[in-house]
């Protein structure tokens, strides 16, 4: 179960992708170099939260590291001579395409749990501002701490102190307070 902020950190990287792509494209001189720096990254990020997903960018990124010494892996298919530089760009452009399918994929129920519990904290303010728990925006110096007593009186609250109870079962209690942090701000002090 990653956390939101690990969560963020997968986004981040997979929101680098159409720009490798473009630069694989446009043959842009070491496109296949930024593909392999960008596996070793990710591979990194998954390592970091101990996901054994990494153990498959790695043979990817091995798979890449071949076609740069001429090997012609099987299943690839060229057009025309076949030269190393083109065997080095077909294997990037499908190594990136399979890699960001397949961290894709392993996000999606993170992802999904992440969204229930947005879902869910946003109910949670809306019934602590009708209850009356929720009052204007803080003074910047105290955020932390308004967000944290919201979070107490919201748990202590009969009536929809089991909503957080289950919201504190779908995130823990770090993220639990990130997303009731974000949808009181987006949805009630954004708006006055």
């Amino acid at each position: 179960m990653l956390r939101i902020v690990n969560l963020e950190e997968f986004h981040r990287l997979l929101l680098r992708v159409p720009a490798l792509v473009d630069d694989l494209e446009s043959r842009t001189a070491d496109a296949p170099g930024a593909v392999r720096d960008w596996l070793v990254e990710v591979e990194g990020a998954l390592e970091n939260n101990r996901m054994p997903l990494a153990g498959s960018i790695a043979g990817l990124r091995a798979r890449l590291d071949s076609a740069s010494r001429g090997a012609v892996p099987s299943g690839v298919v060229i057009t025309g001579s076949v030269t190393k530089r083109k065997v080095r760009y077909a294997v990037a452009a499908e190594v990136l395409k399979d890699a960001a399918d397949t961290i894709a994929a392993e996000l999606e129920a993170d992802g999904a749990r992440i969204d229930e519990a947005d879902l869910l904290a946003r109910q949670l303010v809306v019934a602590a501002q009708v209850k009356g728990l929720v009052n204007g925006p803080p003074a910047s110096a105290d955020h932390a701490d308004t967000i944290q007593a919201l979070w107490a009186a919201v748990l202590s609250e009969p009536e929809i102190g089991p909503g957080a109870v289950h919201l504190l079962s779908l995130v823990g209690p770090n993220d639990a307070v990130i997303v009731l942090d974000r949808a009181i701000t987006r949805d009630i002090w954004t708006g006055r």
